[in-house]
């Protein structure tokens, strides 16, 4: 089993509506994510290119969960998964705007 981390800031974070969709992932130590910015798409988050820091949890993801995140992200069509560095140096997949 391949696992690779996902950083999460709306939706599919801790007491989000989608968080089950990481029911047994282990959380790692949250983090921020420099040179984005926050928007509302339809009335979820959305991140795309700035100049703002986000905060959000790290998870551990199994290839098995990637394709019902995928779905639920609506990606590649409304979000997009980039490989991206949190503050500390951590790589992390984020979902960002498509």
């Amino acid at each position: 089993m391949i696992l690779e981390r996902l950083f999460v800031y709306g939706s599919l974070k801790c007491g989000g509506e989608a968080h089950h969709l990481l029911a047994g992932c282990p959380r790692e130590e949250d983090g921020d994510l420099s040179h984005v910015q926050l928007k509302i798409h339809k009335g979820y988050p959305m991140l795309c290119n700035g100049n703002s820091t986000v905060a959000g949890e790290v998870y551990w993801i199994a290839n098995t969960h990637w394709p019902d995140l995928d779905a639920w992200e609506n990606a590649p069509n409304t979000y997009k998964k980039n490989l991206r560095s949190l503050d500390d140096g951590r790589q992390v997949w984020v979902y960002e705007a498509a």
